[in-house]
């Protein structure tokens, strides 16, 4: 009997240490951004902390890092690079900074997205998963997904409006440095110009340059529309909020755990889009309420002047075909 307890008091003792063992698993991931605290990003991702602990029993928590907390968009992808850093919510177009990440320049081909829905559908479907993958694989970045909308690139000019294609000829514009930026905006006759993010409301003020092109999201909070009188609606690029995660991290869940991650971010991209949305038509009140003229144009005229730019990289910088793809995808 004796050796029977001991046994079996050693048993429980082992159950009992396995138990504790599996309540002590819970791991905490950090989620950091550049947004500031209260913004869509923020909210979004706070709604990805409730559901990722309701997914999994709370055996998967988040904490959420706004204000470039765990350092700027570089410092957290290079984070999550050596595992130091969990997870970033961030514009997908930020993974550019990874090497290895070229193909991602596609998303700012000139009118590919028929619509947000279509770049959503796009952005997370079988076809962009390829990409996502051979980039975790070169990179050891992981982008889970892109839920969330962000404001469509549009025009903002000291002069105008702008409403066709001609009336941009001669122009000097603030203009990304990305060659499929550069080579859209000369082909609309553009002069383009250099400029930091920081520098650009300076710049329109002075008359350095005379306009740049950004949505709302971006735009409003640096008031440029304080120097710039013009805003055009073009919708020429449409782009997503991208869920990153250390590759490393990725490889130690289980299939539920990604599964539970997929299913928070998707939600917490809800959370995005439908703040992106107010956010818009408060811009527009405010636009009138402050003398900006707000213009829709001849997005046919914009979206012909720009035909045949996106085929020029189609197997340089992204797969051949790609751009077939991503259009035929309904």
């Amino acid at each position: 009997m004796k050796i029977f307890a001991r046994g079996g008091l050693a048993a429980i003792t082992a159950i009992a240490a396995l138990t504790f063992a599996g309540m002590s698993d819970a791991r905490e991931l950090r989620i950091g951004t550049i947004s500031a605290a209260g913004s869509p990003w923020d909210k979004a991702m706070n709604r990805f902390a409730e559901v990722l602990a309701e997914e999994t029993d709370g055996d998967l928590t988040a904490a959420v890092y706004t204000d470039g907390q765990l350092g700027d968009i570089q410092q957290m992808l290079t984070g999550m690079q050596l595992g130091n850093v969990e997870m970033g919510y961030f514009g997908l177009g930020s993974g550019l900074f990874l090497k290895g990440a070229g193909p991602l320049k596609v998303i700012y081909a000139p009118y590919l997205f028929r619509d947000r829905d279509h770049a959503q559908k796009a952005l997370n479907s079988e076809v962009f998963q390829k990409i996502y993958d051979d980039i975790a694989k070169k990179t050891g970045v992981r982008i889970v997904g892109a839920w969330g909308n962000r404001s469509p690139r549009a025009l903002q000019t000291t002069k105008g409006p702008i409403e066709t294609p001609a009336d941009l000829d001669g122009m000097k514009l603030r203009v990304p440095g990305l060659a499929i930026f550069q080579d859209m905006f000369k082909t609309l006759g553009v002069q383009t110009v250099p400029m930091s993010m920081t520098e650009i409301y300076t710049g329109m003020s002075k008359g350095l340059v005379e306009g740049q092109d950004n949505g709302f999201d971006l735009a409003v909070p640096l008031k440029f529309h304080e120097v710039a009188k013009f805003w055009s609606a073009t919708d020429h690029s449409y782009e997503a909020t991208g869920w990153f995660i250390s590759e490393q991290l990725w490889q130690s869940l289980s299939d539920e755990q990604r599964a539970a991650i997929r299913t928070a971010a998707e939600a917490g991209g809800e959370v995005t889009s439908a703040e992106e949305e107010k956010l818009e038509a408060q811009a527009i009140e405010m636009f009138k309420e402050q003398g900006v003229t707000y213009t829709v144009p001849d997005k046919e005229a914009f979206r012909e002047a720009l035909s045949g730019i996106a085929e020029k990289y189609d197997g340089v910088d992204w797969p051949e075909g790609f751009i077939d793809q991503i259009k035929a995808i309904q």
